[in-house]
């Protein structure tokens, strides 16, 4: 089986048929980010950058620490990654174009964060003027990193689906998970327009560096990427590395899980089947 005939099987139920599903209408490509950078430009211009960043962290003085903690959760990298784990066999080219996507994102966001060396809000505002959810994070605000992880995310499963309302599904819950990071009082809404703008045009390219260089999901690539995957739930088990309260034990969780249900698909990635379906067939 050629490379360029199993993406297209292996995409599945985020992949129609038809080439052109894979890259949607003008619209899902540029439209996102676009708004993003609309949304920037009237911030910026209405200079309300401070009074927007603190009337959504004030919501988290109403919903509590724990809600938004756990949002912000889910856009670390790292997590992300153990999430796609489970996709490893059947659809690799997810995890490939996401891992493509952030290598782009990474490199682009930490040249502009150095080149603005914009302060977070625990460096710029009084410690009593805002609430703060966990760490700081030290400096370079701009752009969010998490928010553009959620959005490669989204991003990417979104241009392998022809089903407009599953998009719109994933652009709202990425979009409230990057919100999570003005809540938790870490950074300027500018700074999650930002991000999220980067992270879905990463996502964008990811997917078509993905489709000229088919190595992720090759079966060594498989091989290869599936073993990093479980050491990322190993590492998410035991390393309490995101510095937020009380969560742990919800993090172990998603580690276990993932780890569990990523070991039996990437087993079947060697031919290792626990379940053998010759017994029903007779």
């Amino acid at each position: 089986m050629t490379g360029a005939h199993e993406f297209s099987i292996l995409t599945g139920m985020f992949e129609s048929r038809s080439r052109k599903s894979i890259l949607p209408d003008h619209f899902w490509i540029w439209g996102p980010p676009g708004f993003c950078l609309l949304g920037m430009a009237l911030v910026h211009f209405a200079d309300a950058n401070l009074d927007l960043f603190l009337s959504i962290n004030e919501v988290s003085l109403y919903t509590g620490d724990m809600f938004w903690a756990v949002l912000t959760f889910f856009s670390d990298g790292l997590v992300s990654f153990v999430i796609l784990l489970p996709w490893i066999k059947r659809r690799p080219q997810i995890i490939w174009a996401v891992l493509l996507a952030t290598i782009l994102s990474t490199v682009f966001s930490q040249g502009v964060k150095r080149l603005v060396n914009v302060a977070r809000p625990p460096q710029a505002l009084p410690a009593e003027a805002f609430h703060l959810i966990g760490p700081d994070w030290g400096h370079y605000s701009f752009p969010s990193g998490h928010a553009s992880m959620i959005f490669i995310l989204a991003g990417v499963f979104s241009f392998l689906t022809s089903k407009r309302w599953l998009r719109s599904i994933l652009i709202s819950a990425a979009s409230i998970v990057a919100i999570s990071r003005i809540a938790v009082g870490v950074h300027w809404p500018l700074d999650v327009l930002a991000g999220a703008a980067i992270g879905w045009s990463a996502a964008w390219l990811g997917l078509f560096l993905s489709r000229h260089s088919q190595w992720g999901y090759s079966e060594a690539g498989r091989k290869i990427l599936g073993l990093i995957l479980l050491g990322c739930c190993l590492l998410l088990f035991v390393v309490d590395y995101t510095g937020y309260e009380n969560i742990m034990i919800f993090q172990r969780s998603i580690a276990f899980i993932f780890f569990f249900l990523g070991s039996y698909e990437y087993l079947k990635v060697f031919g290792i089947f626990l379940f053998s379906k010759s017994g029903s067939s007779r």
